[in-house]
């Protein structure tokens, strides 16, 4: 039977933010998973001046063809990755590239399934992103989660991935750098998870969307870098993150071209592809990635030292730096904050502190923690940061 959805708990609480935003009521938002800038003007051109043509039909599904080429020559020089067109499909954003994926590969008609009404195991290492699950259960699937821990570095490792394995696990979910923890894994880490995962006959969901969001001199590793694995391999890319390009929804899952070829079939029954509007957009940021890419890490680098400078002031402690992605992976009790759970402590900071964040227990799979985005403006940032630790007084 398939799960009942969930909603995203970090949507949820972003919602309410700016909900109460639109009461005029003065709200610190510290849970959005996108950098506040407005899309570079260049990107912004190009989506008008196509507009201006006024012939605007339906696209072809599989995305432009001049945006592909686009997609996978940036992936080959970037990452060495050896992707043809047809071995990319244009999705409406990462996320809809996920749900493609785990639609025909873990669904009802999987061919991977033995009979109809099998649950095929998806693993999942947590912390997590929240929607990996909630889609997999969507699909029918049945997460298996890997717990990481903070000696570990919050990453998985090929022990655990072993341990975890059971005989029905067909998927295995990869994000670097990770949301929420930040890290990003080293080339050997990759490569030993990368070992473990074909030789256990997984297919693994590499989730690389914040690759253009890394601050430290540390090598960014894409598992599309190793052509050996490339059968069992399929990366998941996005304008989102990278371009400031979160709501013009483009995204890209690139893989073997058989199951390309049926996900551009499940895309015809359901978006039909993308606005051509968007992959013009989109177009214009690849011709111009390096200087884009660059100036978004750069102000999103600034913005990660305006809000670590703001906890040490304001919470008089110090945490690990993020190396990558939006996000502050911190402790509650690293906070000083005692005598309540990370789900209460979010909500009741929102409601009466007008503080967004989000909970690790219900976001992210690991109790105890919160998540808190620095990709808003200074001002919020720094606001925010402030009015939480007002807050979280009463439970020092």
């Amino acid at each position: 039977m398939i799960s009942k959805p969930q909603a995203s708990v970090t949507v949820v609480i972003n919602s309410i933010a700016q909900s109460k935003k639109a009461q005029g009521i003065r709200v610190f938002n510290l849970s959005a998973g996108e950098p506040k800038l407005k899309t570079p003007k260049i990107i912004r051109e190009a989506a008008m001046k196509f507009i201006d043509i006024g012939d605007i039909p339906y696209p072809i599904t599989a995305g432009e063809k001049v945006l592909r080429k686009a997609a996978v020559d940036r992936m080959r020089e970037v990452h060495g990755a050896d992707y043809a067109e047809d071995e990319c499909l244009v999705t409406t954003g990462g996320k809809f590239a996920i749900y493609l994926l785990l639609e025909y590969l873990c669904g009802l008609n999987s061919p991977l399934k033995k009979y109809p009404n099998e649950y095929l195991g998806v693993m999942i290492p947590a912390p997590y992103w929240v929607s990996y699950p909630a889609i997999a259960k969507i699909m029918g699937g049945r997460p298996v989660i890997i717990n990481s821990t903070l000696e570990d570095g919050w990453k998985l490792t090929p022990e655990a991935l072993r341990k975890a394995y059971e005989a029905d696990c067909k998927f295995l979910f990869l994000n670097n750098g990770c949301n929420p923890t930040s890290v990003i894994y080293t080339r050997e880490e990759i490569k030993a998870i990368l070992e473990v995962a074909v030789e256990l006959d997984l297919i693994v969901i590499s989730d690389e969307v914040y690759s253009g969001l890394v601050y430290t001199d540390d090598e960014y590793v894409s598992c599309s870098s190793f052509p050996e694995y490339k059968n069992n391999v399929f990366v998941i890319q996005s304008t989102s993150k990278t371009f400031a390009m979160t709501g013009w929804r483009v995204g890209f899952v690139m893989g073997r071209k058989d199951i390309i070829d049926v996900l551009i079939a499940l895309t015809t029954q359901s978006t039909t592809g993308v606005s051509l509007v968007c992959q013009h957009a989109a177009i214009a940021a690849f011709k111009h990635a390096d200087e884009i890419t660059a100036e978004v890490n750069a102000l999103m680098k600034a913005r990660r030292d305006v809000m670590m400078a703001a906890i040490k002031k304001y919470f008089n402690v110090d945490i690990p730096v993020p190396k990558a992605t939006l996000y502050v992976w911190v402790s509650l009790a690293d906070l000083g904050v005692k005598g309540i759970g990370d789900d209460d402590f979010c909500i009741r900071a929102l409601e009466e502190a007008n503080v967004a964040t989000v909970p690790g227990s219900s976001g992210f799979g690991q109790h105890g923690y919160i998540r808190l985005s620095f990709g808003a403006e200074d001002e919020d940032l720094i606001g925010g940061i402030e009015a939480l630790a007002k807050f979280a007084k009463q439970f020092n």
